[in-house]
């Protein structure tokens, strides 16, 4: 029995803050459904932002695939920027704005 491909999100993790991003950075990326149930995560160096980002999830595990959101937070020296809001997941490649919550 052949099994189904992976379900593949692929993005760039960014912020509008001219802020320098030195080596070291982690961008964690998680994808998640509309009842907060994480189907797949990673953490990524972050040598440069915008990141991009690829998440890989099985969809036996996906309940509704044009429901799903993602969730993102860097952390870096100069402070930590989050996602405020879920993000819904776009045709193609998911934008994710990220915003300063922690200095």
């Amino acid at each position: 029995m052949a099994s189904a491909p992976l379900l593949t999100v692929h993005g760039n993790v960014f912020f509008r803050e001219r802020v320098a991003v030195r080596p070291g950075v982690i961008a964690t990326v998680k994808l998640v459904d509309t009842e907060g149930e994480v189907l797949a995560a990673t953490a990524i160096d972050a040598p440069g932002v915008p990141a991009e980002f690829s998440l890989h999830v099985d969809p036996e595990f996906v309940a509704d695939p044009e429901a799903l959101l993602i969730w993102a937070v860097l952390r870096t020296e100069a402070g930590i920027w989050g996602t405020t809001e879920l993000v819904p997941l776009t045709s193609g490649s998911t934008e994710v704005l990220v915003t300063k919550i922690d200095d």
